[in-house]
């Protein structure tokens, strides 16, 4: 039997955004980043948005179903950060399936590690894919509380 890692225990309440007002990519991915300016520093938050938008530049991170999950690996980060964010309206993220996205998942790791990171993702993307309505369902939330209370019990779903 293998370990899964588990995105509820690598995320945090504070780094739940619940319906973020941005109406671009670079926006929430910039609010996203920015939500981690305690841990990191708000010059060090700029350099990691640099970083996740030129990522998003070279293939877009919107994995379908309303769902992107932006990640950068960088040597400015000490250990792994995850923010999730939800968006009410949608965002044209330049998505696999062309459709706006909803939730979001940023995932910023040192530049060091490979294995952490590609295990997070890993996750997301099994838990989203078991789910074509993710989405929709998790931005019925209306605090990061009921949030991460959702995604606990989907997370039950597929590692029971």
């Amino acid at each position: 039997m293998y370990n899964i890692i588990r995105l509820s225990e690598q995320l945090s309440e504070k780094h739940v955004i619940i319906h973020s007002a941005c109406t671009s990519a670079e926006g929430i991915l910039c609010e996203m980043v920015q939500s981690l300016s305690d841990e990191l520093g708000p010059d060090v938050c700029e350099d990691i948005s640099n970083a996740v938008l030129a990522r998003e530049k070279v293939r877009s991170t919107g994995i379908g179903h309303s769902v992107a999950v932006p990640h950068t690996r960088t040597a400015l980060a000490k250990q792994l950060y995850c923010v999730a964010a939800t968006s009410e309206k949608g965002i044209e993220f330049k998505a696999l399936d062309g459709k706006p996205v909803s939730l979001f998942f940023l995932i910023i790791s040192p530049d060091f590690t490979v294995g952490p990171h590609l295990n997070i993702v890993s996750a997301i993307c099994h838990l989203v894919g078991k789910n074509a309505e993710i989405s929709a369902e998790f931005n019925q939330a209306q605090t990061p509380a009921e949030f991460m209370e959702f995604l606990k019990e989907e997370e039950e779903k597929y590692t029971t």
